[in-house]
């Protein structure tokens, strides 16, 4: 279907028909034991989460609200209203940004942050429904569908490259992907009709209208023909697009403009995932109660997600394979921290694991990163600011160092108490950045004050469809994260994933959502 021939409302009604319609059956094996797997972690994650700091305090705050009690608060237990109740667990469940997340498409990385909302979000709708383990999977499913559909219809940058010369900028955007997957999924669990479900996606586009996914806005790299020259007077290299090395001056540029824009980081990456829950809840509960959108949600000149059909870059990847395929994200973190620090942090451990040192012992580490490896909000200087968590989550130096000092990877590690540690921290001010000239990939160098170096090269960070997560990893995960709150009993956390991963078999997910608090 070419854009200039694509009509959107059709292609909306075509997403909503494919929300309402699909059914367990048709979801192939594969998607269905990702999607457990994805349930399962996001359960683990907002079970740590609920005690990350701030957290206590927030669900002290919701419970404080009252209302009608339909879903679980999970970690501290108590129920609220299912809109609140999935606010604070997606809240919960981003908190040491530890979840599932990015599509592969025909080989191609498109990093997004869904899973973080579409499955707590499910849970919460569907304790308060009494569903099934299968209308749970195929609710979730569909929602992560639309919203990776209407991710993947615009070319973005691949991690640490810059767009191909002439491609279209993307269009302007309302709403956000993350609450169109909320409303779809509340949308579906509570039966509502093409209309209604229309209504709500439009709806939502007002209740979420900013960008979701994360907090901070992704910077594509400027092209080798628009990077100044280097310092020497040579052009700079043509070899492709994007970052070239970490002094790339387009790189230093833009570090800095991070560093200055956002030098902190703060709670808006996990709020964000909080927010767009509730807002898909709250769309389809006025979409069900006869409140009007917006006409077209997705394609709508005036107050659609894209202004019109045409803006779209490609239709085909909206509709194509729409009910026979179901896109999902695929990437499994096994550590806390954005998913940039996850092959540092591979490294680190390895070296912990491989050789004895002490810390004071340490002269200087030097974490070299390839080009697609070099991400700016990850290298800016490290900081303790307002909300230590998130500088130490986003920070190469701080997982390196942690890792390092800690042998170890844990949620706990980035709680104020262990960010704090003196010794950590002078040992973070020995980290610094380099150049690996290889295609792809991290090394980490280890030099002692005696002379010996220790490295280690990752290519790829563990989680990766190239390198999955095995089962035993994912849960001791869970367990750990389960160790680390001391908010639910061993044998509650052992049913969970008994329960979990026959998901298929379980008659009311309440049971599920009762065992998490």
């Amino acid at each position: 279907m070419s854009n200039a021939n694509a009509d959107g409302a059709a292609v909306t009604e075509a997403l909503i028909a494919n929300i309402r319609n699909t059914r367990f059956e048709d979801i192939g094996p594969d998607v269905v034991d990702n999607t457990k797997r994805r349930i399962l972690d996001m359960i683990g994650n907002a079970i740590a989460g609920a005690m990350c700091d701030g957290n206590p305090e927030l669900a002290k705050l919701v419970a404080g609200w009252g209302g009608k009690e339909e879903a679980t608060i999970m970690g501290f237990g108590g129920k609220s209203t299912v809109a609140e109740a999935a606010f604070v667990n997606c809240i919960f469940g981003r908190s040491f940004d530890r979840g599932p997340l990015t599509y592969v498409i025909d080989g191609k990385r498109s990093p997004n942050h869904i899973t973080e909302t579409s499955t707590l979000t499910a849970l919460a709708m569907g304790e308060s429904k009494g569903i099934s383990g299968k209308e749970l999977i195929a609710s979730m499913v569909v929602g992560d569908d639309l919203a990776g559909r209407l991710h993947i219809c615009i070319d973005r940058a691949q991690p640490g490259q810059a767009l191909p010369p002439g491609t279209p900028p993307p269009p302007p955007a309302r709403g956000n992907e993350e609450a169109f997957a909320a409303t779809a999924i509340a949308g579906r669990i509570m039966g509502l009709n093409s209309d209604q479900m229309r209504h709500a996606f439009g709806i939502a586009t007002m209740l979420a209208g900013r960008a979701g996914g994360g907090g901070f806005a992704a910077v594509a790299p400027a092209t080798a023909a628009s990077r100044p020259a280097l310092q020497g007077g040579g052009g700079p290299p043509e070899a492709r697009p994007g970052w070239q090395r970490v002094k790339d001056p387009s790189f230093i540029a833009t570090m800095e403009r991070a560093s200055r824009e956002d030098p902190e980081k703060n709670v808006s990456t996990k709020l964000s995932n909080g927010m767009s829950a509730r807002a898909g809840i709250n769309a389809a509960q006025l979409g069900a109660a006869g409140w009007p959108g917006v006409k077209d949600p997705f394609f709508g000149q005036n107050g659609g997600h894209f202004p019109g059909i045409a803006s779209v870059h490609h239709v085909d990847k909206i509709t194509g394979d729409l009910g026979k395929k179901y896109i999902v994200e695929v990437c499994f973190k096994p550590y806390p921290g954005g998913r940039p620090t996850g092959a540092p942090t591979q490294a680190a451990l390895a070296i912990a694991e491989k050789y004895t040192f002490n810390a004071d012992d340490v002269q200087e580490i030097i974490l070299h990163l390839s080009p697609v490896a070099t991400a700016a909000h990850y290298a800016t200087p490290y900081v303790i600011g307002d909300y230590p968590p998130m500088n130490a989550l986003w920070s190469y130096y701080f997982v390196v160092a942690s890792a390092l000092y800690r042998k170890n990877a844990a949620a706990g590690n980035f709680t104020l108490e262990k960010v704090s540690d003196p010794k950590l921290q002078a040992l973070i001010k020995k980290v610094k950045l380099g150049y690996l000239d290889k295609p792809e990939g991290i090394e980490l160098e280890v030099i002692m004050r005696d002379g010996r170096r220790y490295s280690e090269y990752v290519r790829g960070a563990l989680g990766d469809p190239s390198d999955p997560l095995p089962r035993d990893g994912l849960i001791a995960k869970f367990m750990e994260q389960v160790n680390f709150s001391r908010l639910v009993r061993k044998a509650d956390a052992e049913k969970i994933i008994e329960l979990v991963e026959g998901l298929e078999n379980v008659e009311n997910v309440s049971t599920i959502a009762r065992l998490a608090a």
